[in-house]
């Protein structure tokens, strides 16, 4: 079975929606329509890193119900993170919205990066994600999560096959962004699919570098530092044959420990 995945990478204004969504529709438009597709946009890419909360959920909720639009016209899986309101709470909220105008899973980001003052806006997630479609379980996480090696064995205890992470990595520690990529991979024989923002926003440069990597670790498609987007198709096929043939995860004894939700999609 052959999934297609897309990585778009922008370089997102701050408190600019409009633009912002702008940007990520012209490419989402103009990618392949396929029975299985999984597309992943950056962290808080509709928004940037902004104190104005308020104004960031309500235009992300308008937001995503444009994506849900997309994401039926186009047979696709949208994933990205938005902030968002819950039960009088802000989150750095990752969701992958799907056909059928639906929001098929969220994931409230565990690990908030200090430097970036997420401590002081957001809360922080206390549970993992798994979305279980196609009959295959994909994995969530955000960012600063990557550097958290423990949340991605809990993913690869729960038999998850493939890991999405939105990010905001800034360009003076990209090669840790990059080597933190192929090791989750290679260590979980894991498809691991990240999307970066690219170029100056306020004070930081920021490092793009979006990427596929299979579960080889291998590079598969790469954005470096424009603003684009990448197409690759994988075959879950060949995970599961790795997997059988060199089977490390079950040398490495795993055990859940971390809450886990699982958010099944009937087919």
């Amino acid at each position: 079975m052959n999934i297609t995945f897309s990585i778009v990478q922008i370089n997102c204004a701050v408190n600019q929606f409009e633009s912002n969504f702008l940007k990520i529709n012209n490419f989402l438009e103009k990618l392949p329509i396929t029975e299985r597709h999984l597309v992943v946009l950056p962290e808080l890419w509709s928004s940037g890193f902004t104190g104005k909360l308020s104004q960031a959920h309500s235009k992300n909720i308008e937001i995503i119900e444009s994506l849900k639009l997309i994401a039926n016209s186009r047979n696709l899986l949208i994933a990205g993170s938005y902030i968002i309101l819950e039960n009088d709470l802000y989150y750095n909220q990752l969701k992958v919205i799907g056909p059928g105008n639906i929001e098929l899973i969220k994931y409230n980001k565990n690990h908030l990066f200090p430097q970036m003052k997420e401590i002081h806006y957001f809360t922080k997630g206390d549970e993992l994600s798994i979305l279980e479609i196609w009959g295959i379980k994909i994995g969530m996480a955000i960012c600063y999560d990557l550097r958290f090696p423990e949340l991605f064995r809990n993913y690869a205890a729960n038999k998850t096959e493939i890991c999405i992470l939105p990010a905001q990595w800034p360009e003076k520690r990209i090669d840790h962004f990059k080597t933190l990529l192929q090791a989750r991979a290679i260590e979980n024989q894991m498809i691991m699919i990240s999307s970066n923002v690219c170029g100056k926003i306020q004070n930081t440069n920021f490092g793009g570098h979006s990427s596929i990597i299979d579960h080889m670790g291998k590079i598969r498609a790469k954005i470096i530092d424009s603003e684009s987007s990448s197409t690759f198709q994988i075959s879950i096929d060949d995970l599961r044959q790795w997997r059988n043939d060199f089977p490390v995860l079950i040398d490495a004894n795993l055990k859940f420990e971390q809450a886990i939700k699982i958010y099944k999609v009937e087919e």
